[in-house]
């Protein structure tokens, strides 16, 4: 019996936990890729403080503009979870501004909060 035959016979007798592994590494890449390509995107200096748009979300503007999101959250007047995935037009809406003014808002907050840092 080869090597080859030894691991079909290996699969074919543990084929639970040979599929168990794969999900496995496959959840681990998609993961680490997912990681990667935030991280690129988000250090580029042309995704950094940019104009809200109306499908972003309080996520976005947290990477976006590095805050943190409690400050974001309470600069945005958003008290509970469900409403931390509100894209940017519908916060824009219930706080009665536009999304340029609602930009301004986050703008001037993110450089008030980075010269509090210093």
């Amino acid at each position: 019996m080869t090597k080859i035959d030894h691991l079909k016979l290996f699969v074919r007798k543990h084929w639970i936990m040979v599929s168990i592994l794969v999900l496995a590494a496959c959840t681990m890449l998609w993961m680490v890729i997912s990681v990667a390509l935030n991280f690129l995107y988000f250090n580029d200096p042309r995704n950094q403080d940019i104009a809200l748009k109306g499908w972003m979300t309080p996520r976005y503007v947290v990477m976006s503009y590095d805050l943190p999101k409690p400050f974001v959250a309470e600069m945005l007047g958003l008290t509970s979870d469900d409403q931390r995935g509100m894209p940017m037009r519908d916060v824009a809406e219930q706080m009665g501004v536009t999304l340029e003014e609602l930009t301004e808002i986050v703008r001037t907050s993110a450089t008030a909060f980075r010269e509090e840092q210093q």
